[in-house]
């Protein structure tokens, strides 16, 4: 746009502005007036016509955010006319109308009782702080329809409310978000605390975490026909947090079609009565229907859920990503953890891991009936052997299974119609010891690991596995890890780095989310030590990595947090590693001495048992 169409731009724009007076410029004294004069007019007449035609197009008795000073696609910061335009809107009960072109805004601009209305995608409003980035929608009825939401690229991922596109806030009512696209994001496109709301036909897309995230206690909410693709995080997802104190209730998903997000399609992860039904979910990187009440985040129960009619198609495609599974029921945190929950008609297509997997130590109540699972990469239906309740199968169909039909090592009460192929007992009935000696922290093998038993790791598809064993004296547990691994890297941080990890029950008490007695500690390949857990003690710990021809050994010592020990003891135990195999600095996949399945991250009931013998 040209600097005298600007200035026109302007003057039009206030002429139309209820409270602005009329002024005009003198031209240039190097400028003839003839030429001057006719340029002006030139520029007023066309500016003049396209306001007059936006303020034609836009809807009802709408304010145009160009009356107040907002001007498109001239890199300036628009927000102080925004604001204005929606104050104003507030005040005389009108919409706030967006014009075609990119309008900049950096900090949040809260909807409160107020409709703000584009004309789809052309109507752009364009973030440059990507801390502060949030449209608010607050109070009653505030509507947000037929705009783009783009931002600049970012690469950290955030966490706050302001930082996501959309943030319903605690206490909006009647609300609506319709028609609106949403590109990129440092946070969550669309998070959601308010009650009685839509969320439709929207197009999410490229966000940090979540496509969609509905938490804190909202109620009657309705997800409808939205388009979502590749975000960092879940596509849509339910969650109900302890610390919150609230449940979300009554929400409805229904004809959403979502892809290629990096971890779940659908998560439900505490909540009562939700409904997913006929949502098209593919390309996951974790598991396609995700419910659960979740150790790891302290979330409530899963109450009166209904999955049918879905089509879930590729899921877990990441192999870093732990929660893998076309429909997953993942009970680790409240007992009961899932509780009437029915999965009906829906059709999972080439899993890459089981079909319907089934996991955790608190109970579930579920059915599952006329789903047809087809070819996935291991179990059709796959029920871990820690599991608890009661399950129904019924008229369910498998075909091309890469493992069986039916694998159900739990002692769960479990009815179904197809054959169990597991064999009876639900463990290997191995004894696994840890022998007595005090070996020197080196990264040499003394002679008192011998006698300590290797547990053995799982072997990734590159190769990488490794052994663990354990020993103690009366100060400390000692863990050494004998890694083979063709391509070792510490290129990151934490667990995108080669690294081992223990985690431990010292009174193998079993509680299920970490309490006294309970710590993981992770090595890097790059000697650095770190943990999930905050305020470790990494002090008190000594450790060597040694590196070698095709891979690493790791050798710690970790002082006791609770456990007096004595010979005849039985410590809760899982040992895991990382690894990235490609030297890119994020984790490409993850090894487990018990099944990488069970969810030993979020609880510890699930933890593998190793003796202390003299």
């Amino acid at each position: 746009m040209s600097i005298m169409k600007k200035l026109a731009y302007l003057l039009t724009a206030s002429v139309l502005a209820l409270p602005a007076a009329i002024s005009t410029a003198a031209p240039s004294a190097e400028m003839s007036t003839e030429t001057s004069s006719e340029m002006f007019a030139e520029e007023s007449a066309e500016t003049s016509a396209e306001t007059s035609a936006e303020a034609a197009a836009a809807p009802g008795r709408a304010i145009l955010i160009t009356n107040y000073g907002a001007v498109p696609d001239d890199d300036v910061d628009d927000l102080d006319a925004i604001r204005q335009a929606v104050s104003a809107a507030k005040d005389s009960g009108r919409n706030v109308y967006v014009p075609p072109g990119t309008f900049l805004y950096s900090d949040v601009i809260v909807l409160d009782g107020v409709r703000l209305v584009g004309r789809g995608e052309t109507s752009i409003l364009h973030s440059t702080n990507p801390q502060r980035q949030a449209i608010q929608l607050a109070g009653s009825g505030s509507e947000l329809e037929d705009v783009k939401l783009t931002t600049v690229p970012v690469t950290t991922r955030l966490s706050s409310s302001v930082s996501a596109r959309v943030h319903v806030m605690p206490g909006a009512a009647d609300f609506s978000i319709t028609d609106t696209v949403i590109e990129g994001g440092s946070s969550a496109g669309i998070i959601v605390y308010g009650v009685n709301g839509t969320i439709r036909k929207n197009t999410v897309r490229d966000t940090l975490a979540d496509g969609i995230h509905i938490t804190g206690g909202s109620e009657n909410i309705r997800v409808e026909r939205n388009t979502v693709r590749d975000t960092g995080d879940d596509m849509i997802a339910v969650v109900s947090y302890e610390k919150n104190g609230a449940w979300v209730k009554n929400v409805e998903i229904d004809r959403n079609d979502v892809s290629g997000g990096h971890a779940r399609g659908i998560t439900v992860s505490g909540g009562t009565d939700v409904t997913i039904d006929r949502n098209r979910i593919a390309d996951t990187g974790g598991a396609g229907i995700f419910i659960a009440s979740e150790g790891s985040y302290q979330t409530y129960e899963v109450r009166n859920l209904k999955v049918s009619r879905n089509e879930i198609l590729r899921d877990s495609r990441n192999l870093s990503i732990p929660e893998k599974g076309g429909i997953r029921l993942q009970a680790t945190n409240k007992e009961p953890s899932i509780i009437n929950a029915v999965f009906d008609r829906n059709t999972i297509t080439d899993s890459g891991d089981s079909s319907i997997l089934i996991l955790g130590s608190t109970s579930i109540e579920a059915m599952f009936s006329r789903n047809d699972i087809i070819n996935p990469a291991n179990h059709g239906i796959h029920i871990l052997r820690t599991v608890t309740g009661t399950l129904s199968f019924m008229r369910n169909t498998v075909e091309g299974a890469g493992g069986s039909p039916l694998y159900n090592q739990s002692e769960a009460q479990v009815s179904s119609d197809i054959p169990n192929s597991a064999p009876p007992g639900g463990g290997s009935g191995e004894e696994y010891v840890a022998a007595r000696g005090t070996p020197y922290i080196d990264g040499l093998i003394d002679d008192v690991w011998s006698n300590s038993t290797p547990l053995q790791l799982n072997t990734d598809a590159n190769g990488t596995t490794g052994t663990v064993r354990i020993t103690w004296d009366d100060q400390a547990l000692y863990y050494l890890f004998e890694m083979s691994d063709a391509t070792p890297n510490a290129l990151s941080t934490a667990e995108n780095n080669d690294s081992v990890e223990v985690w431990v029950d010292e009174l193998n008490a079993k509680n299920g989310t970490r309490t006294v007695g309970d710590y993981q500690l992770r090595v890097g390949y790059d000697s650095v030590l770190s943990s999930s857990i905050r305020g470790f003690n990494f002090s008190n710990v000594k450790s060597t990595v040694v590196h070698r021809e095709g891979g690493y050994t790791v050798e710690f010592a970790v002082p006791y947090t609770a456990l007096t020990p004595k010979a005849g003891d039985v410590i809760g135990f899982n040992a895991s590693a990382n690894d990235d195999s490609n030297g890119d600095g994020k984790r490409d996949t993850y090894l487990s001495w018990i099944d990488k399945n069970l969810p030993y991250w979020a609880d510890t009931r699930v933890y593998g048992e190793v003796t202390l013998e003299n």
